[in-house]
């Protein structure tokens, strides 16, 4: 997402409206939910070198203020998993 403001709308918006997200911004949030399952808090998850050399510091404030957000994005990619989309043998359709 462009600092000067080009795209007004957060990249969570764009993650979720499924248009815009970047390959980065999943591995990012999928780490995220990773450091979290194992404990590590939030407000520390997001300071550590590998969040805050691939977000800006907007992003990095957006998930801390609004949580919900990676809750979303946890129970999305449970979903996946549960229906199989994210298996290495399945053919796509």
């Amino acid at each position: 997402m462009p600092e000067g403001g080009e795209d007004r709308r957060s990249s969570w918006d764009r993650l979720f409206a499924n248009s815009g997200e970047s390959e980065n911004e999943r591995r990012v949030l999928e780490y995220i939910i990773h450091r979290m399952n194992e404990d590590g808090h939030l407000r520390d998850v997001v300071q550590e070198e590998y969040v805050r050399r691939n977000l800006t510091e907007s992003q990095r404030q957006d998930i801390v203020s609004n949580p919900r957000l990676l809750e979303a994005v946890r129970e999305r990619m449970q979903e996946a998993f549960r229906s199989g989309e994210l298996d290495p043998n399945r053919r796509p359709e």
